[in-house]
């Protein structure tokens, strides 16, 4: 479920599953997770994997997580762009439709895009971050969503 780049259009995704890359289109997602009654604010549902039809959720680091113990890595950096594309996804007004309804939440949902600070620290190539070295390099196959 990794985010490796995030631009005005849409996000780059490397599926756990099957490592396919996967481009989506900003336009097809929302914030917001429904389970019963209730709808999680916090998460992000990525549409299936078109290769494996596997299905991931991004998590938003709630706002008293501590900072990310290994700043600079690859973990710290996708959360960093998990919380922006989080913001950006509020911003622009794709939230789950019960955050919307008459009486929803829509204006408590947290909003924590990068500062510009941050963008110029850890992304100066812009908002991506390559494949950890650690990881067996597989070239996945981008597909459009």
């Amino acid at each position: 479920m990794a985010l490796h780049e995030i631009t005005n259009e849409d996000v780059l995704q490397r599926c756990a599953q099957c490592g396919s890359g996967n481009r989506l289109s900003l336009g097809t997602l929302e914030v917001g997770v429904a389970r019963r009654e209730d709808v999680d604010d916090g998460l992000i549902q990525l549409p299936p994997c078109p290769a494996c039809r596997s299905t991931e959720f991004l998590i938003r680091a709630s706002e008293d997580e501590p900072l990310h113990p290994a700043t600079g890595s690859f973990g710290h950096l996708h959360q960093l762009l998990v919380g922006h594309l989080h913001a950006e996804l509020v911003q622009r007004g794709r939230l789950h439709t019960a955050l919307t309804a008459k009486g929803g939440r829509a204006s408590k949902v947290v909003l924590r895009p990068l500062s510009q600070e941050a963008r110029a620290r850890w992304f100066p190539q812009g908002l991506r971050i390559a494949v950890p070295p650690d990881e067996p390099h597989r070239a996945p196959e981008e597909s459009s969503r």
